[in-house]
């Protein structure tokens, strides 16, 4: 099926020659894992919409039952393009998106979530730096964690996804006793 939806790119990698594999939370799906073929080529008509921060309207061709779709066109809504000329801002950009890529699963829609991204990268584009803190107690608070006022980010961060770590391996280990 071919769907229209709002996607912020979280993350990218280049795959092959000329193709990009991306992370994208979307409005309508959640996170999504996305291909873009051939956008590295010189004159790819989509080479705007795979870069990390962008905001667009994305279409995609998503098979159920896959776990990843196609990009097979888009239109640029925010660029956010002073993210990727300002060193701090675009650190503070690449951390946020990289918690947004751990905290949340794969294909649950969370319309929170992609307005308080859209909103967090809105506010680097205009400057208005440190917004660490406040996204990721945002975050914590939207994903059901409970969020302790007198710890920093950081520690939040580390004491739940640590916790996380620790149940998935306990998860391993008894799948592993019970064989």
């Amino acid at each position: 099926m071919i769907y229209n939806t709002h996607a912020i790119v979280i993350k990218k990698n280049d795959f092959r020659n000329y193709d990009r594999l991306l992370t994208l939370y979307t409005a309508d799906f959640g996170k999504l894992k996305a291909s873009a073929k051939s956008v590295r080529k010189s004159g790819a008509r989509l080479v705007s919409v795979t870069e990390l921060f962008v905001v667009s309207e994305l279409r995609i061709f998503l098979k159920s039952g896959s776990g990843l779709c196609k990009i097979i066109g888009g239109v640029i809504l925010d660029s956010n393009s002073f993210i990727r000329y300002n060193i701090s801002s675009f650190y503070e950009a690449s951390y946020i998106c990289e918690v947004m890529n751990l905290l949340t699963p794969d294909r649950q829609p969370n319309l929170d979530k992609f307005f308080l991204l859209r909103a967090t990268l809105s506010l680097l584009n205009k400057d208005e730096g440190n917004q660490k803190e406040t996204f990721v107690k945002r975050l914590l608070h939207l994903t059901g964690f409970g969020v302790k006022e007198f710890k920093t980010a950081d520690e939040l961060l580390e004491e739940h996804l640590v916790s996380e770590l620790m149940s998935e391996r306990h998860t391993n280990a008894s799948v592993k006793i019970t064989k």
